[in-house]
Formats: C-alpha cells, sequence, structure tokens
C-alpha cells in the first residue's frame, strides 16, 4: 500500500510499495486519465447512417445497402444516459431519415466496423472464459450497441437439483442458440453464459440458481457480435414499419463504397461517458477509451493498444525513461489478472494529473463516492484493490491485497476501512 501527501507527493505511509499486484479496476483509473489527456474531455464519438447505390424515387427501392458505421462510441443505444441516447430513441430516429429519404425497400442493413480496420474484438488476452460471457466480459468493437449485452430471465427449479428454465430473453442477438444446463441449489454459485468459440451463436448457459431466487431471475450476458446486434435490431423495426428489407442483417465494410450520408449520432461528451466508467466500471469502455487513443492518435496498432498506449502514457507521466519495475500493462479495464501494477506507481499517476486542467470536473468528480471518499474500487478472484482521495486531495492512496484466503475479506475489509476512516 502507498499513501501519498496529496500537496507535496511525499510518502507517508507505505508497505511493499513497488511490488507489482493485479489492481483489478483500479486500472481504470489510468485508461480514464489517458482518455482524457489524448481526446479531451468534450471528445465525442460520431456513429453515420449511410447507405450504397441509388434509390429509385417512383418505388422507392434502395438498390444498394444501408450501413450503421461505427467510430467506437460505447454509449451507443445505452440506457444509461438521457433518452436520445438510448436504443429505441436511435433507431426511431434512424427508422424517420430513412423514410425521409424516400426509401421503401432496400438490399440490407450492414454493421460496418471499418472504421477501426474491421476490428473485432470479443476475447480480450488475459480474459477468463468465465468472465466473457459475463455483460462485465462482453467484448467491443467500433460499432457497439446496448453496451454489447442481452438479458436472460430465469425461473428457479421447484427444488434442490431440478432445472432451472428459461422464461424470456430481452433484447436477444439475432440467430442465437442457448443450452441451458442451469440447475437450481440451495448452495451459492453463479450463472454463466459460455460461448464455444469466439463469435459464436452457440451459448451454454450454466451455473447454479439459488432456490430461493426470485421468480425472475435475471442474468446479463454478452453479445458474440455488436455490429450485428445493431444492424438485427434496424432490420427487424424497418420491417414492422412497413420497410421492405431483403437480406438478413450482417457485419461488414463499405471501405470500397460510395456512401451517401443519411444521419449522424453523437455520443455524450467524453466526461460523461468517463463518469459511467468510473462508477458502474464499465469494462468495455475502458477497451473502447484505448482503442480510440490508438485509432486517433496512431499511437500503436489497435492489437496491442493497451500494452503501448497505456504504458507509454504511465512513462510519460512520471517522467521516467526505461520499464519501471510493477507496471505491465495488458487491458484498459482491469479485467486481466496479467496486468501488473505497483500501489506507488498508481498514487503517483493520482498524484501528478491533479495539475491537469480536466482534473477537477471531468476526473475527480467521475470518481465514485464511496464511505465519504472519492475512490475507485475493484475486485478480482482473491484480489482487492482501492485508490482515491481523501479531504479534497491531502491524501492520495492505493491499496492492493492480493491471494488473500475469502473468509480473511470481511475482517480484512473493516481493516482497511479503519484506516482510511483515520485518514478522513
Amino acid at each position: 500500500m502507498t499513501i501519498l501527501d496529496g500537496r507535496t507527493g511525499s510518502i507517508l505511509f507505505e508497505h511493499a510499495k513497488d511490488v507489482g499486484l493485479p489492481p483489478a479496476s483500479s486500472l481504470k483509473t489510468i485508461t480514464a486519465a489517458a482518455a482524457l489527456h489524448y481526446l479531451g474531455a468534450n471528445y465525442t464519438y460520431e456513429t453515420l447512417l449511410q447507405y450504397s447505390g441509388k434509390i429509385d424515387t417512383v418505388t422507392g427501392f434502395l438498390d444498394g445497402y444501408i450501413y450503421i458505421v461505427g467510430n467506437g462510441d460505447p454509449s451507443l443505444g445505452s440506457w444509461r444516459y438521457d433518452e436520445s441516447i438510448t436504443a429505441d430513441f436511435i433507431v426511431k430516429k434512424w427508422i424517420e431519415t430513412i423514410k425521409k429519404a424516400g426509401i421503401r425497400k432496400c438490399r440490407g442493413i450492414i454493421g460496418d466496423t471499418s472504421r477501426w480496420n474491421n476490428t473485432k474484438t470479443m476475447i480480450i488476452d488475459g480474459w477468463t472464459w468465465n468472465d466473457i460471457g459475463h455483460w462485465y466480459g462482453t467484448g467491443h468493437s467500433a460499432l457497439n450497441w446496448r453496451e454489447n449485452e442481452f438479458t436472460i430471465e430465469i425461473q428457479p427449479g421447484s427444488s434442490n437439483n431440478t432445472s432451472a428454465h428459461i422464461i424470456a430473453i430481452k433484447n436477444p442477438p439475432p440467430r442465437l442458440k442457448i443450452i441451458n444446463e442451469l440447475m437450481t441449489s440451495s448452495l451459492e454459485g453463479e450463472v454463466s453464459l459460455y460461448f464455444s468459440v469466439d463469435g459464436s451463436n452457440v451459448g451454454y448457459l450454466r451455473g447454479i440458481v439459488p432456490l430461493d431466487a426470485s421468480p425472475n431471475f435475471n442474468v446479463h450476458c454478452a453479445v458474440p457480435d455488436s455490429a450485428v446486434y445493431a444492424a438485427h435490431e434496424l432490420t427487424q423495426e424497418l420491417r414492422i414499419n412497413g420497410i421492405y428489407v431483403k437480406q438478413e442483417a450482417r457485419a461488414g465494410s463499405s471501405e470500397n463504397e460510395k456512401l451517401s450520408l443519411l444521419n449522424i449520432h453523437q455520443s455524450p461528451p467524453l466526461s460523461k461517458l468517463i463518469e459511467q466508467f468510473l462508477r458502474i466500471s464499465i469494462n468495455m469502455y475502458g477497451e473502447v477509451f484505448v482503442k480510440t487513443i490508438a485509432h486517433r492518435t496512431g499511437k500503436s496498432s489497435l492489437l496491442d493498444a493497451p500494452l503501448k498506449i497505456l504504458s507509454s502514457y504511465v512513462h510519460t507521466l512520471l517522467d521516467i525513461e526505461n520499464s519501471l519495475d510493477g507496471i505491465a500493462i495488458t487491458d484498459g479495464s482491469g479485467l486481466s489478472r496479467s496486468n501488473r501494477l505497483s500501489t506507488y506507481a498508481l498514487a503517483r499517476i493520482l498524484f501528478t494529473v491533479q495539475k491537469q486542467p480536466w482534473f477537477d470536473n471531468a476526473y475527480y468528480e467521475a470518481f465514485p463516492t464511496i464511505n465519504g471518499l472519492r475512490m475507485k474500487s475493484g475486485t478480482l478472484m482473491n484480489t482487492i484493490a482501492y485508490a482515491g482521495y481523501i479531504k479534497e486531495h491531502s491524501f492520495v492512496f492505493s491499496f492492493m491485497i492480493n491471494n488473500y484466503h475469502d473468509e480473511t475479506a470481511p475482517n480484512m475489509r473493516k481493516k482497511i476501512w479503519n484506516m482510511l476512516d483515520a485518514l478522513k
């Protein structure tokens, strides 16, 4: 652990400050700072609705395709912001725009990820199979939709060791096949959706549903292909609204097409996205931010962006030329157990960014308020991390505990809270 004086940066207390440990979601504090540094607090994502081919003004037939061209917006279709960002509002607006253009028929809807060189990452290096079926382990691309998650409603069985049942699937991805292997039990457990391979539409729903669970037990799951997910929803709604769409939705590229613009959707400013990223701890946002930095600045390829972008930012921020002990970054969210970060390095970063013009309004205010403190927590299996600020920046701290036993966790957390309370 490391505690610094928030005014001078001097070490007030430390224990094993240079040991690199998995930082879990406390890594998000670095990703957020890097995004604000490279992109700016007012940066917005634009998603384009465009079409190829020509529109027959008599029949309304578009001899071409409608493209949803993504630029990485992680909030597209999200329910966390105002109504204008929600999926229902956006789709309605797109349909109105399509009708206004005179289109009554088209060949199909294509989810376009070509702005990121068609890079689609649904499994991050270092993420486990136990994570990637959950909402927090969903993948990302240049075209994200509804935060790349959907909900399965489950009902527990009537007694121990009986099957649990799928009641409904809300906003399901297209062509999804779920093999239900869930069991009901009075024992503790969790439910996971496992896809057989990356991008597969076949998922295995496994785990334990508590016997005393509510009749409508919700499991939030990852979408296998976000670009197709977005294109499919628009296709379905167009058909409902009387517009003929010949083909089923698919992902594709418009790189070699001459396109005409129908609509531009703009995301909330980055400062608002950062707020949700830190407070809700949405892992997908972190991966998108790092890829956006790579794409906008050309500082690295999209595939190795976390390692190069965030490591370079840390070295620049701390004014060091060589590799720093205790730092190895493999993703932008902290979900990977391959990440290594020392408490001293993280505390120094939190101290240093206080000088940035975006610190007060876009960064510090985005931190969750926990027990009266501005801090970001992080958890992985047998890992706990906390990092943040105390007393209007008078103290900066970073704690990481790794490889503890589950039965010691409550007492350990209590001791951490007691220490933080003493510093308030």
